[in-house]
């Protein structure tokens, strides 16, 4: 039997100050159940809000729908998607995405659920780490 989850019944909140930087609004669109072992969300991002670096238990795929998002994996370039794109971060692959300088964003994150967890936060990214990482994406 399919199912409709109609948009906004499961709510959406504003991103913790302990994981996002600048103002994140997270609207959940569908949660993971006996048959779906991810769930949706529409994540929006202000210009130059971005999350904390993280790692998913089960990888986690991002379909850019407005602006521009950057993302990061310590280590490896730096790179900005723009509407249509689509990230796909591997399992335990430690990241940070976010808006851009110069635009907001926003992006539909399918997120793989392992034992209950969809996500381990790590350290906020600073100012100058973010920076650098613009500056990398554009070159």
């Amino acid at each position: 039997m399919q199912e409709l989850e109609k948009a906004g019944i499961h709510g959406s909140f504003k991103g913790d100050s302990k994981f996002f930087s600048k103002n994140v609004k997270v609207s959940m669109m569908f949660k993971s159940n006996e048959w779906r072992n991810f769930s949706g969300a529409l994540v929006e991002f202000e210009v130059s809000a971005r999350s904390a670096c993280h790692t998913h238990p089960q990888g986690q795929t991002l379909i850019v729908t407005e602006g521009e998002i950057i993302t990061k994996v310590p280590g490896q370039k730096a790179f900005i998607a723009k509407k249509g794109d689509v990230i796909s971060c591997p399992i335990g692959v430690k990241h940070f995405h976010g808006a851009t300088n110069t635009s907001s964003g926003a992006h539909i994150a399918l997120t793989g659920e392992k034992e209950g967890k969809n996500v381990e936060w790590l350290e906020l990214v600073s100012d100058e780490e973010y920076e650098n990482a613009l500056k990398e994406a554009r070159e």
